[in-house]
């Protein structure tokens, strides 16, 4: 039986539009009939624009060739990033309905290569810890995780084929593996920020879900980014348990060890790489880091609006207020210190393997999982991609990190299309 369009990869869909055997319009019916049969349960939406997105595949379905690499796919945007027509919430009660009149400078470079915005995706509260309305479309007593949790579930549901996430802790590569979709952190810096809400500048990294590692070379010619070319040997993999690797659950572990099994009986070369013990360090960087600059960010907001904070977003306020300069500036040395580390790595490996997640995603709404897997390549910059392989005791998808070089992102792209393939 042929798949319904919204199930279709964005690599799929875009071929059979290139070859006249599916038209934009029929990708975004499918769509929102997926939205509207689901919705209601999920709640991946904070806003809609379908009337706005049929006009648009029907321009595209009158063009004789496609416009660009994304030509007709429809796109979900997390909803601190600015859409012209549709309200930015940014998760908050203080921007409910807040309009801002123009495309951040990611969703004007995507509708240029072909896009069509679909919608707004639910965000956790400024992109923090607070959680959204969102459910796990694998199980919807359990959590999506946060932040980009809408645009993660509108994936993972076949609602939208890709969607725009950021990370300033976890914020893609979680929400990626606990809805079991390929999730892509770029190198801090690869992309343009401007008109996305800033939680804190030197952390906060542009990222995107999608079905396929094939995907995010697609999203990333957006970008004027070239494919790096495909392999021609078998990678060099590290593995890395990191130094929290007892925190991830004993089958999540068992999981990771599994796909180094698979990768090396591949013809891959694995073997382990051992953080520095210093690495110990890197979450509590990380987070002076990241609070600190979060009391920057949201300064004017604390100001008039403090009351329509949440607790989490309350504490997180207090925890950046008791970060000294001393303690923020031994937390940029820490990371610099832990790149030149790290830097050692890549005269070996060609890129790492390491948890995505402690496993599957948790039960219940509030707690949106827990970073730690996350955080301190963050903190370091570098391109994370999270792959589905396997499910968990409960049912739930579990997924394998793979981290590149920094600035190196689609070499990255080029292994785990291999990797993909591989564990498949």
């Amino acid at each position: 039986m042929a798949k319904s369009p919204n199930r279709l990869s964005a690599s799929e869909a875009v071929l059979r539009m290139a070859q006249k055997r599916l038209k934009a319009r029929h990708l975004v019916e499918a769509c929102l009939d997926r939205i509207e049969a689901r919705e209601g349960q999920v709640h991946a939406w904070e806003a809609l624009d379908p009337d706005g997105a049929r006009k648009r595949a029907d321009i595209l379905d009158k063009r004789s060739r496609p416009v660009g690499p994304l030509h007709g796919i429809p796109l979900a945007v997390k909803d601190i990033i600015s859409t012209r027509t549709m309200p930015t919430t940014c998760g908050s009660a203080i921007y409910r309905d807040h309009v801002v009149g123009k495309d951040a400078d990611c969703v004007t470079r995507l509708v240029k290569a072909g896009a069509i915005v679909l919608g707004k995706a639910v965000t956790t509260e400024f992109a923090g810890g607070h959680a959204g309305k969102t459910h796990n479309p694998h199980n919807l007593r359990h959590t999506p995780a946060g932040s980009s949790s809408g645009s993660a579930a509108a994936v993972a549901d076949f609602m939208a084929p890709v969607g725009y996430g950021t990370q300033t802790a976890g914020s893609v590569i979680r929400p990626g593996a606990f809805n079991g979709v390929v999730a892509y952190k770029g190198s801090y810096g690869w992309a343009d920020m401007s008109g996305i809400k800033a939680y804190a500048p030197t952390l906060d990294t542009l990222g995107f879900f999608a079905r396929e590692a094939n995907d995010l070379a697609l999203i990333r010619a957006a970008y004027g980014h070239a494919p790096a070319d495909p392999p021609t040997r078998p990678p060099r993999i590290g593995l890395v348990r990191t130094p929290w690797w007892e925190v991830a659950e004993p089958y999540n572990r068992k999981n990771i060890e599994e796909a180094a099994r698979t990768l090396r009986r591949a013809g891959a070369r694995v073997r382990e790489w051992q953080a520095p013990d210093a690495w110990e360090g890197l979450m509590q960087a990380q987070h002076r880091i990241m609070t600190k600059e979060a009391t920057q960010s949201y300064a004017k907001e604390r100001q008039r609006f403090s009351h329509l904070f949440s607790p989490i977003m309350h504490g997180v306020m207090a925890e950046g207020d008791a970060v000294n300069r001393r303690q923020y500036a031994d937390a940029k040395k820490r990371k610099r210190r832990a790149l030149a580390q790290l830097d050692e790595a890549w005269d070996k490996f060609d890129l790492l393997l390491a948890p995505s997640a402690k496993g599957e995603a948790p039960s219940g709404l509030g707690n949106t999982g827990d970073p730690i897997f996350n955080r301190f390549w963050t903190l370091l910059g570098t391109p994370c991609i999270a792959l589905p392989f396997n499910t968990g005791p409960f049912g739930l998808p579990l997924s394998v990190q793979l981290i590149g070089p920094r600035d190196k992102d689609d070499q990255l792209i080029a292994w785990a299309r291999w990797v993909e393939r591989k564990l498949s």
